[in-house]
């Protein structure tokens, strides 16, 4: 978990712009346009499991992979990890990841938090395998990847604490949930 409060009114905007702008174009400015990409980047609040489950069904369907960072609520700004759903022939791969950054400048990977995967974007958009880092690059990699991304969505956040640009959001009910 890592606390986004220092980001802004809200961090969910911000992280789910700039991770994937740190994975695909590490040195360009932070507003750049993201071009082609395999990778949707959502953030959610509430069930983990509920999310988990819409997603993957988005993924088997699409065949495009998501990473979510999930939060507690639409208030809170503990981000309590990010998950991987991504096809693979057999089906689909979910699990938890972190984000690691092995130098500045280079991109952003994804490394599984039982440290058996790794991903990183391609300049395509693709997101793809890749050999896992030495334990204690890695364990340096995420403390530096999770400065880089507070930086980046520092200078996407105006002074007012408002994300800059234009976005959107949705609000999803799971169909087997009952409003009061």
């Amino acid at each position: 978990m890592i606390d986004l409060t220092d980001v802004g009114a809200c961090p969910r905007r911000p992280l789910t712009y700039a991770l994937s702008r740190a994975m695909k174009y590490p040195n360009a400015p932070v507003d750049v346009p993201l071009g082609d990409c395999d990778l949707g980047v959502v953030a959610t609040g509430g069930s983990m499991s509920e999310a988990i489950e819409m997603l993957g069904n988005a993924a088997l369907r699409s065949g495009r992979s998501w990473l979510m960072a999930n939060f507690q609520d639409d208030v809170t700004t503990e981000c309590r990890g990010l998950v991987l759903l991504r096809p693979v022939e057999q089906g689909i791969l979910i699990g938890m990841v972190e984000p690691c950054l092995l130098r500045p400048g280079a991109p952003i990977l994804l490394v599984s938090t039982d440290r058996t995967r790794c991903f990183e974007m391609t300049a395509a958009g693709r997101l793809v395998d890749r050999q896992v880092p030495r334990p204690a690059r890695v364990k340096e990699g995420i403390e530096r990847a999770w400065a880089e991304l507070v930086r980046r969505m520092r200078l996407l956040t105006a002074a007012n604490g408002q994300f800059r640009y234009e976005s959107w959001e949705i609000h999803l009910t799971p169909a087997n949930s009952t409003s009061h």
